[in-house]
C-alpha cells in the first residue's frame, strides 16, 4: 500500500518581471500602436507544487527547462520562454495587445505522450485578460500532474500458478497500449514495477487492461476495464488468485481495493512465429455489424444530397458481445476535407476515449462518444446533421468503423459517403 503523499513546494517565487529583449528572442509583431496594448508582468507571481494521491511519484523542482506559454485567444503562440530565461532577466514586461491570453506553465517542451513508463509532465493553465494602458499580474499557479498513473502488481499466489512468460496491457488511448512484462525464468517470475503515464481526455476516460500468460501450463487471457479515469489519478491494479470457503479457486482483479472476479479464457493458443497475426485473438466476429435503420444502403456508397433535401440518415451497431473499443478512421479524396479533420484531431477517432482535439469532429460527423459506449450492445447513430457542414467538400468520404468486443472479436466496417 501506498500513503498518502502530499507534496507542497513553491518552485518558483518573487518571479522576475520578463523583458520582450531577453536571452529568448522575440519573434512576434504585436503591432505598431502602443496605445493598444498592455503590459504582462510576471513581477511576484509564484508557481505552487501542490498536490495530492496516492502515488509514490514526485514533482521535481523546476529546472531551467521548464516551459512558460502565452496563447491568445484564437489559441496562437505568441510568447514562450525557458523557467532559466526568465530567472536571469529581471527587466521589463511582456507587451501585448489588448485581449484574452492563457499562461500555459509545463515541465516539458514535448508534448504529454499517450502512454510511457516513468514519464510524468505537470503543468497549469491560468487564463488573463490585457487591457490597454494597464499592467496584469499574476498570482500563484498550482501544478499537478497531468496525466492518470497505473501500477500493474500480482500477489504470492497468482505469481505461484504463473508457468511461462506474460504480460498486462495497459490501454487508455486508443492504439497506445502499455505492455507490463511478466518474465518466467527457472521458476521465478518477474515483473514490470515502473509506473506507467497515460494522457487522459477532457472528460474521463476508459481503461482497459488485459492480462496474457502461461497459468498452471495454459495459456490464459483475461481482460477488465474500468471507467472514470482522469488526470492525477494513481491506479494500483493488483491480479490474484482467490479461493472461497469451499475450496473454489478463482482469478480476481484488485483495483483501488476493489476486488472484482475476471473470467479466464483458458487454452488461449500459443504464440507462433512468422505469421503476422495475433495468435491470442478469437475466432470470428462475434456478430459484430452495422444495419441502417433508414431508407439507405449503408452497404453501398451513400451519396449526400443538397442542403434542403431531406436527408434522414441513421444506423446501429451490434456488438452482442458488449463494446470493449470503437474507432473510426477517416479518409477522403478532397485534401481540404483531410486538412480540417487534421485541425480537429486527426483522421483516427476514439468515440469512447476522445481526445480534447478530436471532440471538434463531432461538429462535422456527429458520432455517438463517450465512455458510456463501453460495454453496449447497441449503439444509434444519427448522421442526419452531417449534411450541411460535408456539403462543403466534394468527393468522396469514408468513415471506417473498428469495433473490438469484449471478448476479443473485431470487425471494420467502411461507411462511404459522396458528395457531388
Amino acid at each position: 500500500m501506498t500513503e498518502i503523499m502530499k507534496m507542497n513546494k513553491i518552485i518558483l517565487s518573487a518571479l522576475a518581471t520578463l523583458s520582450l529583449v531577453s536571452c529568448v528572442d522575440d519573434k512576434f509583431d504585436y503591432g505598431n500602436s502602443s496605445s493598444l496594448k498592455g503590459t504582462l508582468s510576471l513581477d511576484g507571481m509564484s508557481i505552487d507544487y501542490s498536490e495530492e494521491m496516492t502515488s509514490p511519484t514526485k514533482a521535481e523542482a523546476a529546472d531551467g527547462n521548464y516551459m512558460l506559454y502565452v496563447y491568445n485567444s484564437f489559441e496562437e503562440l505568441v510568447w514562450s520562454g525557458t523557467y532559466g530565461s526568465v530567472k536571469q532577466d529581471a527587466k521589463g514586461g511582456i507587451s501585448l495587445l489588448a485581449g484574452a491570453y492563457r499562461l500555459d506553465v509545463r515541465s516539458s517542451s514535448s508534448d504529454v505522450p499517450d502512454a510511457k513508463f516513468s514519464a510524468p509532465v505537470y503543468g497549469v493553465s491560468e487564463s488573463f485578460t490585457i487591457e490597454a494602458g494597464k499592467t496584469t499580474t499574476l498570482g500563484t499557479l498550482t501544478c499537478t500532474l497531468l496525466q492518470s498513473a497505473v501500477s500493474v502488481r500480482y500477489n504470492d499466489d497468482f505469481l505461484a500458478m504463473v508457468t511461462s512468460d506474460g504480460k498486462s496491457t495497459v490501454e487508455v488511448t486508443s492504439g497506445a497500449p502499455l505492455e507490463y512484462v511478466l518474465s518466467y525464468n527457472s521458476g521465478k517470475p518477474k515483473y514490470e514495477q515502473r509506473i506507467g503515464y497515460f494522457a487522459v481526455g477532457e472528460g474521463n476516460s476508459t481503461m482497459t487492461v488485459t492480462f496474457k500468460g502461461g497459468i498452471e501450463g495454459k495459456n490464459q487471457k483475461m481482460t477488465t476495464t474500468i471507467t472514470g479515469i482522469k488526470a492525477r489519478d494513481y491506479h494500483i491494479v493488483t491480479f490474484m488468485k482467490k479461493v472461497d470457503e469451499s475450496g473454489n479457486v478463482s482469478v480476481g482483479v484488485e483495483i483501488d481495493g476493489l476486488i472484482s472476479d475476471v473470467e479466464l479464457d483458458s487454452d488461449v493458443p500459443g504464440a507462433e512465429e512468422g505469421d503476422g497475426n495475433d495468435p491470442d485473438a478469437p475466432a470470428g466476429d462475434g456478430g459484430i455489424d452495422l444495419v441502417s435503420t433508414s431508407d439507405f444502403d449503408i452497404s453501398n456508397p451513400v451519396n449526400v444530397p443538397a442542403v434542403g433535401t431531406p436527408f434522414n440518415f441513421t444506423m446501429k451497431a451490434l456488438v452482442p458481445n458488449g463494446t470493449l473499443k470503437f474507432t473510426v478512421d477517416i479518409d477522403s479524396t478532397n485534401e481540404d476535407f483531410i486538412n480540417s479533420v487534421n485541425t480537429v484531431g486527426g483522421q483516427k477517432l476514439d468515440l469512447i476515449n476522445p481526445s480534447a482535439a478530436a471532440v471538434g469532429i463531432f461538429d462535422i460527423v456527429p458520432f455517438p462518444h463517450g465512455a458510456e459506449l463501453l460495454g453496449k450492445t447497441e449503439i444509434l447513430f444519427d448522421l442526419s446533421n452531417a449534411q450541411t457542414p460535408l456539403r462543403g467538400f466534394a468527393g468522396t468520404h469514408t468513415f471506417t468503423m473498428n469495433v473490438v468486443d469484449k471478448k476479443g472479436c473485431k470487425k471494420s466496417i467502411p461507411i462511404v459517403l459522396v458528395v457531388e
